[in-house]
Formats: structure tokens, C-alpha cells, sequence
């Protein structure tokens, strides 16, 4: 059964103040877009020409945010998400441990073919649902999102209303550090051989496994690879082409922990 199209989408950032996030992003030359709200959260984009992003999310500011904070420290929905069978299950998870890098999404042009394929592989999966998010401007963008309790694969998406109407292109990828496009990840993980190997299975003919060595496995727009997780700076690195000329490591106190490389395009 071949897998459906598919390709990196983008790193989930939890934060505790959005507007800080923002604001060092921005410190660091990069161009940061406002997603708008879904839910008990927002968002804010940091968008690549290859449509691929950092998503920076946060609790919304209201009134029932220290009783979702409180809820959080007395395990509940930690509790009731291990109940769960959809994909709420894992998206539970990203507000209720530390700040930072939480999950990686991977986009599929046919969702319900790539949970069947990973079913078929044995993967304990997590049902799809249906997601909304409305734009400052107010159009709303659709999606669907499902994936596995396999914490070391990707979660995945597919659209419903246009790529560009959930991840604009126009006007927002003017990164005043020269930030062109993401071009790799990698993963601190507790066993990189095997994770790379489930990870080269899972996508199948749409992704490619180019060194066992290193753990790397080729999506249609960047790489992705695993590291061992005592030897990694953290627990993810991006690497992001730019127009500057020496390869610059960006500071991790602004980057919510994110070891970020800037590399020379070439």
C-alpha cells in the first residue's frame, strides 16, 4: 500500500508568553506571522518559503487560564487524554508539560490512507479530527489532523481549505536575517536507530531512508534525522538556509530551546 504524498509541515513551540516569543523571534531576524486562535490557544507563525513553519503556541489570556494551569498541575486532562482515541490525545499533551518543542507535523494529501497504511504497520493509531483556526483577518483555515501515540513519528495533517489560507506565503517571509528555507531537523531521541527506522517505514515510498548511520530519512522538501539524545545540543536542531555567508548558531535563551543553525544557501 504506497503512502499518500507527503511533506514536512512544521515544529510545534509551546510558550508561556506569546507575545515574548514573538518578540525574540523578531530580535532574532525572523518574520513572525499571527495565526489567530483555536480553542483554549493561539498561535503565532514563523513562515519558510517552502511552506513549511514554527508554529509558537500558547494558552489564550482569559479568566479560566489559572484554572487550566491548575487542572494541568492536578493531572486531569493528562488523566482523561490517556482515555481518549482520537488524536486529542496527543494534542493534550503539548500545554501540559514544559515549555519548548512538543511535536512535528508531516503533511498528507490523503489522511485517511496514511492512518490505514499505518494500522496496516501495526501503529496503535489515533482517529482524525477536524480543526478550524480564524485568522486575524478572519477567513478560517480547515484541516484534519490523526496520528499515533508513537511519540518518535509525526503527527499528520491534511488540509481541507487551501495550504495557502493556513500557511500564507504573501508577505510573510521577509526574515530580516536572510532566513530562506527550512532544510533540516533532527530529533534527540533515546534510540535513533530505531527511530529512524520506524519513521522510514511509516512513510514509505514518499520518504527516503539515505543513511542508516545517520539516522536520515528524506522527505520530498527537507531531511529529517535522529540524534542520540545525550549527545545532541537539544532535544531539536532546525537548520535553515540563509543568504549570509558563515553559519551562524542563533541564541538558545530566544529560541525557546530550539538549537537553530543558519546555513549559507547554497
Amino acid at each position: 500500500m504506497p503512502m499518500p504524498n507527503t511533506q514536512f509541515d512544521h515544529i510545534v513551540v509551546f510558550v508561556a508568553d506569546l507575545n515574548q516569543a514573538i518578540t525574540d523571534f523578531t530580535d532574532l531576524g525572523f518574520q513572525v506571522t499571527p495565526g489567530g486562535s483555536h480553542g483554549i490557544t493561539e498561535n503565532a507563525l514563523v513562515i519558510f518559503p517552502n511552506q513549511t513553519y514554527i508554529e509558537l503556541l500558547a494558552l489564550r489570556p482569559s479568566w479560566y487560564r489559572p484554572l487550566i494551569k491548575l487542572a494541568i498541575k492536578l493531572n486531569i486532562p493528562q488523566r482523561q487524554a490517556s482515555l481518549k482515541t482520537n488524536i486529542y490525545s496527543r494534542l493534550t499533551g503539548w500545554i501540559c508539560g514544559e515549555t519548548g518543542p512538543v511535536d512535528w507535523c508531516v503533511r498528507t494529501s490523503d489522511l485517511n490512507a496514511s492512518l490505514a497504511l499505518w494500522e496496516s504497520q501495526e501503529f496503535e493509531i489515533l482517529h482524525s479530527e477536524i480543526f478550524f483556526r480564524e485568522r486575524n483577518d478572519g477567513q478560517i483555515a480547515r484541516w484534519k489532523l490523526g496520528g499515533s501515540r508513537q511519540a518518535d513519528l509525526p503527527f499528520l495533517l491534511e488540509d481541507l481549505t487551501p495550504i495557502d489560507t493556513r500557511v500564507p506565503l504573501t508577505g510573510a517571509t521577509g526574515h530580516a536575517n536572510g532566513a530562506k528555507d527550512l532544510i533540516g531537523v533532527q530529533f534527540g531521541v533515546s534510540d535513533k536507530i530505531v527511530a529512524g527506522d520506524r519513521l522510514g517505514k511509516s512513510l514509505l515510498a514518499k520518504a527516503q531512508q539515505t543513511d542508516k548511520a545517520t539516522c536520515e530519512v528524506r522527505l520530498s522538501n527537507m531531511v529529517v534525522s535522529y540524534g542520540d539524545l545525550e549527545s545532541v545540543d537539544s532535544r531539536v536542531g532546525l537548520a535553515i538556509a540563509y543568504s549570509g555567508g558563515h553559519i551562524q548558531q542563533l541564541d538558545t535563551s530566544k529560541t525557546q530551546g530550539i538549537a537553530i543553525t543558519l546555513i549559507p544557501a547554497t
